[in-house]
């Protein structure tokens, strides 16, 4: 037997290969189920410790080839393992006597290696023996081909994962390569082919390739095989992104680079050229390989004090930093994340600083998100490095503000000034002969030396300086970013405001902000982001409990409304669903309470605290810290109180466990005392009063059995009875008295909201009882059905509720008086303002909350809005109210919109003239309150949709915001309103605006399209506004237009024809025209050239030709059909004559046949003969006349 080792693994069975041993048996391995072969393989287990040159039978050999074969297509590692046993053991007992057995046993090992997902100590030990081989010279006489098979083992470099298996696999090709250093051709070849067939190859080749450049004998082999691999894909690669080659050599430079930099630093001259090439892979592998070989030349220049490397690493510094202008975003992007990464490493010299920072800033504004995503992290990496130079030096931890640098620069100068003065009485000294020679240049050289220290603090100082004027503009950009669409950009953005605020950069208390309003961000992680990055900056980097209520309540103190918002909901998510993993360090509240009354902190922010605190757990609070509150209101009794904190304790009291018996004494006297507080400052001029009104009349709606019994006290309390009486005694008394009027009005007002509350309560509990009832009672009988049954008593019920809403409470009962003087008031500022006497002046508190009263008694009663809601439409016709008035009202009829839809129905038109008033504060609550009605499905918004989408052209970039998300919300909500109302919203659009149309064309429905086209074809007809024809053939173009569209141009020519008139018309035509040959397929290619011809001689086509056309299109059309006819006829004539003639010709044979055998001629004979006779005379008069 010869056997030699093949090409390739099929080729054994080939005919040709007839010189050497081939497998011939047949192939019965598919026949075999897994038990089977479990048991052939035990039995050569078995037979190979008895016959070890077994494997030199052709049928064994043949049987594990085709066994090794089939296993290579369906995996079983448990047949493959042991198999890698046997083969292993064998070789290493026939390597010696049985060289022939032993090439066998190899080769099936060696392709049994090779296959995928084979991991396990029997691998390891396999790769042991194979190296043990070597050590033992056994391979040295392989063949070429041998050669070849040992050094596929290469290519079980995708599959291996466990390191010491690698270790192994490593060390075998390091022996194979250095004993057989004349072929390592075969294997530079294999791993090319390699990189351009798996995709996870690089790991493992990669650290191969490591070990051979620490290998004295194959440094050349690494250096080549690199060179070789770089040429060939470089030069075989186009700008084709997609290609697996070009991307596993970029990861082979990156992962190879970091683990030998010094091979990559000899060879980066003949490399540096890969920047020209085309493919962006190979250029950011460049970039990585250079930014590891400046990290290996700044630690060895260290280590060894070498100056050239240092001078080396400063110009591949330079080289990398121009690449930040690459023409390939990904590529830019790669830059900065070197430059970030080698900042962060320290390998930077400082003198460029200010040109990383400064590309940091430019590239803020790249076009690319993956670009400003790196930007954002290179300039937190510059922040960072910069705090590491210039502060943490200086032995601080957070940044300098800009009033201690000038403070320090003052300091230096004086010192300057001081080293002067001194130097000048020492000069005088020695002139004096006071001092020697010997000591005024000891002194020399000391003030020398001290004014070195300066002159370099100076310059630290002066760079630093430069530094945060930088920041500032940079922040600025870095706030535009933070309201971007892409997700990265926030995300970064909020990551980089974390890190100044943490170290307490002096301009990020803004960036702070608006990253603390981004908690309202539909984005999942954006919200998560925020959450835990306020987590880190308040609470992970201060173990301190105290310290972090403190640092929580000085934010709370410097917040607007906005901003308070927000950190409620930042503190309430924490420990839920949404941040199990944050939570509040251990009696965070009670340390929190031991505050409460503390002159030295700010208590209006400590008892917001406490409120949010309470929202997210109400058993914190017990009866001893409501005594403590009780006492505190008392205290109010003796001087002015704070009305924000009366407001904050209100609302903390409304969050208490109401239903514990001991607590309802303690809340019902805590009421008490704050109706009292605000009867006896009644006559306070603190505009906080109000706010403390609406949240005390919350508690009293909330806590209290008797709400009504208690509201009735208190108005009775202030003293009112008839409207003309009071506004007589309001003319002769003082401003207290008017103030004393205003609160009372507030109150009134806040009492209707809640009665509103308590009514819509009674209508649920009506309902409730309801159901309740029919439950027990199960199926009605049918005579109680005809008197209505429940339905008809609770209905009966619900209209006496609603009965006592709209006309007792507001008209005829306690609010009635109030109800008559706010529209006396309000009557009287109209009369007012139409005599121009208080055109410059602000309305008094007392008309703004007449008007506020007025609208919440318009909520409350149907009738009382019928009665008043055209004196709010003339309100905003006056320009001299001011706008904050006019927001209110604005606002107000939304809520009256919802409430009562029929009776405000009828002022649409006002309502909607609002989005385009000239005062744009006014369209953007307009736009608010439309927004919040139409999206919460309060009103319908079908007439809305025709005005709104006019504002994305608004001179505000706020409500082009709005209205954007606006469209985009109901969008989502109803996908063809917006495709329904294009017609109006052209008709809106005063002026041709290809902006605002641009942007509707985004949100039309495909499916929708030919419906559209149609409908503004007709209005294209009929118009004669040129505006909205020129919109609409703006309209066209921007639409996603099909062949059944273009059949609708072609129908309806005539109806628009005259439009083309106008030139820019006929140009939108045209652009349409080339659009549709991009777009269109070819099948409607003859329409296309249909609509352009007629485009094209719009002018010289008539109505009259047009008419002619379609006449003589019609005649040709008729006589080609009768043409068609009267041929059809004619066949179908010939065709009955010939089959007439047969049947004629049949019958006379037979008739002859009859006549011939009859002899004897009978009467009926005669009769026959006589009827045939008569049948040929008819049958030729009709011959005749079909000819």
């Amino acid at each position: 037997m010869n056997f030699k080792f093949p090409g390739t693994y099929a080729e054994l069975k080939d005919t040709n290969f007839s010189e050497y041993y081939r497998v011939k048996s047949k192939n019965l391995i598919p026949n075999m189920d897994d038990r089977l072969i479990y048991m052939k393989i035990n039995y050569f287990q078995d037979e190979f410790h008895q016959i070890p040159t077994l494997i030199e039978d052709a049928q064994t050999f043949d049987f594990l080839y085709y066994l090794i074969e089939y296993l290579d297509k369906h995996q079983n590692q448990k047949a493959q393992l042991q198999l890698i046993d046997i083969f292993s053991s064998q070789i290493l007992k026939l390597h010696n006597n049985h060289y022939q057995a032993f090439q066998m046993t190899l080769f099936l090992l060696l392709n049994l290696l090779q296959q995928k997902q084979i991991q396990g100590p029997q691998v390891k030990r396999s790769l042991k023996q194979l190296k043990q081989l070597f050590s033992l010279n056994t391979l040295v006489n392989l063949d070429r081909e041998g050669i070849r098979y040992v050094f596929d083992l290469i290519k079980m470099a995708l599959e291996i994962k466990e390191t010491q298996i690698r270790e192994v696999w490593i060390e075998v090709l390091i022996l194979a390569l250095t004993i057989w250093s004349k072929h390592e051709t075969i294997l530079k070849n294999t791993i090319v082919h390699l990189m351009y067939e798996q995709e996870s190859v690089v790991p493992n080749l990669s650290k191969f390739l490591v070990a051979c450049s620490k290998n004295d004998k194959l440094k050349s082999y690494t250096i080549d095989q690199l060179g070789l691999l770089i040429n060939f894909i470089t030069d075989k690669s186009t700008n084709q992104t997609e290609s697996l080659a070009v991307k596993n050599l970029r990861e082979l430079l990156t992962i190879s680079s970091k683990d030998m930099p010094k091979i990559y630093y000899q060879q980066l001259s003949s490399m540096i050229g890969l920047y020209d090439n085309e493919n962006y892979h190979i250029r950011s592998g460049l970039s990585d390989v250079i930014t590891n070989v400046i990290e290996y030349l700044v630690k060895e220049s260290k280590e060894n004090d070498d100056e050239v490397l240092l001078q080396n690493a400063n110009n591949l510094t330079q080289s990398l930093m121009s690449r930040h202008l690459d023409k390939t975003a990904l590529c830019r992007s790669n830059v900065l994340q070197c430059l970030s990464q080698l900042l962060n490493l320290n390998c930077i010299q400082k003198h460029h600083l200010p040109a990383i920072f400064a590309i940091s800033q430019s590239r803020l504004r790249d076009v690319s998100g993956y670009a400003r995503k790196s930007a954002l992290q290179l300039l937190k990496s510059v922040s960072r490095c910069y705090r590491y130079l210039y502060v943490q030096s200086q032995g601080r931890d957070n940044f300098w503000s800009l009033k201690e640098i000038e403070e320090q620069t003052r300091n230096y100068q004086q010192e300057l000034d001081n080293i002067h003065n001194d130097f000048e009485k020492i000069d005088l000294k020695f002139q004096e002969g006071l001092i020697t020679e010997e000591q005024v240049n000891d002194t020399i050289k000391n003030i020398r030396k001290k004014i070195q220290e300066i002159n370099k603090s100076q310059e630290y100082l002066n760079e630093y300086s430069k530094f945060l004027d930088g920041m500032q503009s940079a922040i600025t950009k870095v706030l535009q970013l933070c309201q971007s669409k892409n997700q990265a950009d926030v995300i970064h953005s909020i990551k980089l405001f974390a890190y100044l605020s943490k170290y307490q950069f002096e301009a990020a208390g803004i960036g702070l902000r608006r990253m603390i309003l981004l908690v309202w961000s539909q984005d999942k992680s954006i919200q998560y982001e925020v959450i835990k990055k306020f987590w880190k900056l308040y609470f992970k980097n201060n173990k301190n409990t105290k310290q972090i209520i403190l640092s929580i309540i000085n934010l709370i103190s410097n917040s607007n409304q906005k901003e308070l918002l927000s950190i409620e909901k930042i503190l309430e998510s924490y420990e839920t669903e949404q941040a199990p993993n944050y939570q509040f360090p251990n009696k965070t509240f009670g340390v929190l309470w031991d505050l409460f009354g503390r002159p030295e902190i700010n208590q209006r922010s400590m008892l917001i605290f406490v409120r949010i605190m309470l929202t997210r757990n109400s058993s914190y609070f017990n009866i001893e810290k409501i005594r403590q509150i009780q006492e505190l209101l008392m205290s109010y009794n003796r001087k002015d109180p704070d009305w924000i904190i009366i407001k904050e304790l209100s609302i903390i009291l409304s969050k208490v466990d109401r239903n514990q018996e001991k607590n309802k004494f303690y809340l019902s006297k805590s009421i008490e005392l704050l109706i009292r507080l605000l009867i006896k400052y009644k006559d306070t001029t603190d505009m906080n009063y109000f706010s403390a009104c609406d949240s005390i009349m919350q508690l009293i709606s909330l806590l209290c059995e008797n709400a009504e019994q208690k509201f009735e006290g208190l108005i009775k309390e202030f003293g009112f009875e008839q409207p003309q009486q009071i506004l007589m005694e309001l003319e002769q008394h003082s401003n207290k008295d008017e103030m004393h009027l205003t609160h009372a009005i507030y109150i009134a007002g806040c009492i209707s909201l809640q009665l509103l509350v308590l009514i819509d309560k009674t209508h649920d509990q009506l309902k409730q009882v309801k159901n309740d009832k029919e439950s027990k009672i199960g199926k009605e009988q049918e005579i109680d059905k005809i008197s209505g049954g429940l339905d008809g008593d609770f209905e009966r019920l619900h209209e006496e509720v609603s009965e006592i809403q709209d006309i007792k409470l507001v008209q005829q009962n306690l609010l009635s008086i109030f109800s008559q003087l706010v529209k006396i008031i309000i009557e009287d500022c109209l009369i007012q303002m139409e005599s121009n006497s208080s055109s410059n002046k602000q309305q008094s508190p007392l008309v703004q909350v007449s008007l506020i009263t007025m609208c919440k008694f318009m909520c409350l009663s149907e009738s009382y809005c019928r009665q008043n809601i055209e004196m709010l439409f003339n309100i905003m016709k006056y320009p001299f109210f001011d706008q904050v008035i006019k927001n209110n009202v604005l606002i107000s009829i939304g809520d009256l919109l919802h409430m009562w839809p029929n009776t405000v129905q009828r002022f649409h038109k006002q309502i909607y003239s609002n989005l385009f008033d000239s005062n744009g504060p006014l369209r953007r609550v307009t736009l608010l309150v439309l927004t919040h009605l139409i999206l919460n499905d309060m009103i319908k918004s079908k007439s809305s949709l025709s005005h709104i989408p006019v504002l994305l052209n608004d001179p505000c970039q706020q409500i082009q915001c709005m209205a954007r998300y606006f469209l985009n919300e109901l969008q989502k909500k109803e996908q063809r309103a917006i495709s329904n109302a294009i017609p109006d919203i052209i008709l809106n659009i005063h002026e041709h605006n290809e902006i605002i149309i641009s942007q509707i064309s985004i949100y039309i429905d495909k499916n929708l399209v030919e419906s559209i086209v149609e409908k503004l074809i007709n209005i294209l007809g009929f118009s004669q506004n040129q505006s909205e024809i020129k919109n609409i053939s703006i309209l066209f173009n921007y639409m996603n237009l099909n062949q059944n569209s273009l059949q609708r141009f072609l129908d309806g020519w005539e109806s628009y024809r005259e439009k083309l008139k106008d030139q820019f018309v006929y140009n939108q035509f045209q652009t349409l025209i080339k659009k549709l040959r991009r777009t269109l397929s070819s099948e409607s290619k003859v329409q296309i050239e249909e609509f352009e011809m007629k485009v094209e001689n719009y002018d010289k086509e008539t109505f009259e030709n047009r008419r002619r056309d379609k006449v003589s299109k019609r005649k040709y059309c008729k006589t080609q059909q009768q043409d068609k006819d009267e041929k059809e006829f004619k066949e179908n004539i010939s065709n009955k004559k010939q089959q007439q003639q047969r049947k004629i010709k049949r019958k006379d044979e037979d008739i002859i046949e009859i006549e011939s055998n009859s002899e004897d001629e009978t009467s009926q004979g005669l009769v026959l003969k006589q009827q045939q006779t008569n049948q040929r005379g008819r049958r030729r008069l009709f011959k005749r006349n079909d000819e």
